[in-house]
């Protein structure tokens, strides 16, 4: 049992080792997905940090939700996946200016971070998709 335990401390210590080095990357955001309203979402493919370890496969990651309607705020979100149970959950939010620098925080509600599944043909479920079809 003890070897198992620092076997899998060493693989997330590993995981995160690896994964740190692409955190501090400039963002390189992908389009995965439109609103009904036509509002492009993006996922930055360098913000992920992976957890894979026995039990345990998460990813965590920024978005960025650009209005495309003059007057509606574009969001940054941060999400994390957990890719075993098929959830999504909100870590934090912020409207964005047009160079997507954040102009405000948006404060949660504890029930706002609780992760959820996302409903079938939906765009956290397109996120959620993204997010672990890599592993």
């Amino acid at each position: 049992m003890h070897n198992k335990l620092i076997q899998i401390i060493t693989v997330a210590a590993l995981s995160l080792a690896t994964a740190a080095p692409v955190q501090a990357q400039q963002p390189q955001w992908v389009e995965i997905a439109q609103t009904g309203g036509g509002d492009r979402v993006f996922f930055d493919t360098a913000s992920q940090v992976r957890l894979f370890d026995a039990g345990v496969k998460q990813n965590t990651f920024r978005t960025v939700t650009l209005a495309t309607v003059p007057g509606r705020r574009s969001l940054r979100s941060r999400y994390q996946a957990d890719c075993f149970k098929g959830t999504l959950a909100l870590r934090g939010l912020e409207l964005v200016n047009a160079q997507g620098t954040p102009i405000r925080e948006v404060p949660l509600e504890r029930a706002d971070k609780d992760p959820i599944v996302p409903a079938k043909d939906t765009i956290a479920a397109d996120i959620w998709q993204y997010a672990c079809s890599q592993f």
